[in-house]
């Protein structure tokens, strides 16, 4: 941002008593002169000030300046799924995703920490951790988030730990993971889905659930909770997330398993955020974040009025020919819609795309179509416009998102040069209109484009895939928004 400084005119005024013996000597005083007044300069345009908007019917005017925009507490973390805990399965190679992680700007991990396969007498010096997952840990700095996952057929009532016994066993488990893993800032979940996979093979749970099944919401909450105060009382800035719900239709699950003080003590809620199988025109990036919304709006009451951050460890879009598959076209701007509009949202802590990579080469098995990469690490439609999103992400100093007529979502940004909008139509089909504001020289570009030419009026014409406005040296930007 570009700071103008006035230069202050100071009248400096001192007077001195004479003479050598004051107890004797008269002291006049002189009066002085007032100086006189400096005329006040008018007001003259700034070129800093790129505020004044033309008059445009039907266009919404967004005015502001970069002290407006709320400044987060801590960087939106920008992560992806990884599965070195069964590379050779899915073919996760430790140097190639750590080129992929830097090629995408990804600078966090989520990786399971499966308790059966490592033994509730794991070695706490981490001499049993994966070896890919040792090896990805020697060649990248990205953040660790691990979930402690899985039963433990070994030990009795705890596959799944829903008794004492075993709930018991799960929390010593927990402690030697923290033991055997910290020291990179990592953050630990509680579980995986535990709504859907705390037992197999049985029909979708919806809702709560009730006694008669295990994976209700009443055997997860008392497991979060005594979990996450196990962690807490060996790593006490360990941060601790809970929820990781699948498929939870009004959230019911989570919050009944907040309500229950299964987060008395998390550090974040965690969810998971997906829309493949939905209607074809509910497959959007708008429409999982507003259901991201609705879950944000109920924490407090429902955790005892104890807000949480929203940590979305799990979205995205999985392509290939399945029915439940989404076009390349459209996963490639759904995915930097969903990721510019939550980091914008100053409680949402993070999201974890999933995944890194497709986990295989079948086009008509959705679960090896999820990645921003193909199985053989070729970039696919949707990458380069999440690894600019993240450069987005990274550089901004202040995020705030407004929607102008239902559709055109604006985002309002500062950055180190001055300020910036960042905009994108929701609505399939139809463009919608920026005008920036004042005379200051700007750039415009579509994600992954080169900077386009600048037209007379001043006007920006923006699609599906978002569009950045960037305004260099400037302490205060205007802009007209419309849908078309």
């Amino acid at each position: 941002m570009a700071r103008r400084f006035v230069p202050l005119l100071s009248v400096l005024l001192a007077s001195c008593g004479g003479g050598s013996d004051p107890s004797t000597e008269a002291v006049v005083t002189v009066p002085v002169a007032a100086p006189t007044p400096t005329p006040t300069p008018a007001p003259t345009p700034s070129a800093g000030d790129a505020s004044a908007l033309p008059i445009e019917s039907g266009a919404t005017a967004i005015v502001f300046a970069g002290a407006d925009l709320p400044v987060r507490t801590t960087p939106y973390i920008v992560g992806a799924a990884t599965h070195f805990s069964y590379a050779a399965l899915a073919g996760y190679d430790p140097d190639s995703v750590a080129q992929r992680f830097a090629d995408s700007g990804i600078r966090a991990f989520r990786e399971d920490l499966f308790w059966n396969a490592l033994a509730p007498d794991w070695d706490v010096d981490g001499a049993h951790l994966p070896t890919p997952l040792v090896t990805f840990l020697g060649k990248s700095s990205a953040r660790p988030l691990y979930i402690l996952n899985n039963g433990n057929p070994w030990i009795p009532g705890a596959s799944p730990p829903v008794g004492d016994v075993g709930q018991a066993a799960f929390t010593i488990y927990a402690q030697h993971a923290v033991a055997a893993t910290g020291g990179r800032d990592a953050l630990y979940e509680i579980w995986n889905e535990w709504n859907r996979n705390a037992v197999r093979d049985k029909p979708v749970l919806v809702g709560p659930g009730d006694a008669s099944d295990y994976r209700a919401s009443l055997y997860y909450a008392p497991l979060a909770a005594r979990t996450t105060s196990a962690i807490k009382q060996v790593a006490p800035g360990a941060k601790v997330l809970v929820g990781a719900a699948g498929d939870d239709p009004g959230w019911q699950w989570t919050l009944d398993v907040l309500a229950r003080g299964g987060a008395a003590q998390a550090d974040g809620v965690s969810a998971h955020i997906y829309n493949h199988c939905a209607s074809t025109a509910n497959r959007t990036a708008t429409e999982a974040i507003g259901r991201l919304g609705t879950l944000h709006d109920k924490v407090a009451s429902a955790n005892g009025g104890r807000d949480l951050p929203v940590y979305v460890t799990e979205w995205g879009w999985p392509s290939g020919t399945a029915s439940c598959s989404v076009s390349t076209a459209k996963v490639a701007t759904n995915v930097p819609q969903f990721l510019l509009h939550t980091a914008a949202l100053p409680w949402v802590a993070g999201s974890w795309y999933y995944e890194t990579k497709d986990s295989g080469s079948d086009p008509t098995n959705i679960q090896h179509n999820f990645g921003l990469y193909d199985a053989n690490y070729a970039a696919k439609a949707a990458q380069c416009a999440f690894a600019d999103a993240s450069a987005l992400i990274a550089e901004a100093k202040a995020m705030a998102v407004q929607t102008v007529d239902g559709g055109l979502t604006v985002i309002r940004v500062t950055t180190p040069r001055g300020l910036a909008i960042v905009a994108w139509s929701a609505v399939s089909g139809r463009q919608g209109r920026v005008t920036v504001g004042g005379t200051a020289a700007y750039t415009s570009r579509t994600l992954c484009q080169a900077s386009g030419a600048v037209s007379a009026d001043r006007s920006v014409t923006v699609g599906e895939m978002p569009v950045v406005i960037d305004v260099p040296n400037v302490s205060r930007l205007g802009v007209n928004a419309r849908l078309l």
